[in-house]
């Protein structure tokens, strides 16, 4: 068992964001799922910077999990499977409050999310990325605007503004009046 998850991990939060950056945000967690059904696709106001509360999440997680391994618990699989769902419901809790109280559907994603530690180093060598065409483009800014994540994809760059966010939802792609990116 630990070998396969050794290697689940390997492949989904190194090898994959290598790939695809943070694609997984935007086609394969389930808590991005039940958030995209709220109403604020848009973030009505700037991004905070309190996303280092992720990491806080993670080592709570982490600590969490090192805790039973080591007190060596008994029927962990069911201690697991407990904490699984109690974590999913607390993720969901979290994440709508949030999303209501910052006008945001992706604020859980953004501040708390702990899978990101993993998935954001690895974005940033991300192959697959959403590119800009200066010579189209017109700078009227509606793909920041729809942009989820407030990524500036309209800089090429590996240092673009949230450049680790996007979540290659291709809200930019599909809005941009130039077909410029």
């Amino acid at each position: 068992m630990f070998e396969a998850a050794t290697i689940h991990y390997a492949v989904a939060k190194i090898c994959g964001p290598l790939l695809f950056g943070r694609g997984w945000c935007g086609y394969a967690c389930w808590t991005a799922m039940v958030l995209d059904f709220l109403p604020y696709k848009v973030p009505a106001q700037p991004r905070k910077k309190i996303g280092w509360i992720r990491y806080i999440t993670f080592a709570a997680s982490l600590v969490f999990v090192a805790a039973l391994f080591l007190a060596k618990v008994g029927n962990i699989e069911r201690v697991m499977f407990w904490a699984f769902l109690i974590g999913n419901v607390l993720y969901y809790a979290v994440g709508i409050t949030l999303a209501f109280v910052f006008k945001d559907n992706r604020a859980f994603c953004k501040y708390i999310c702990p899978i990101t530690v993993f998935l954001k180093p690895m974005s940033y060598f991300a192959m697959l990325r959403v590119r800009c065409d200066k010579e189209k483009c017109v700078n009227c800014g509606k793909c920041k605007r729809v942009c989820p994540m407030d990524v500036d994809v309209t800089d090429n760059s590996r240092k673009r503004e949230n450049g680790t966010e996007c979540i290659l939802c291709m809200e930019c792609v599909k809005n941009c009046p130039r077909k410029a990116l």
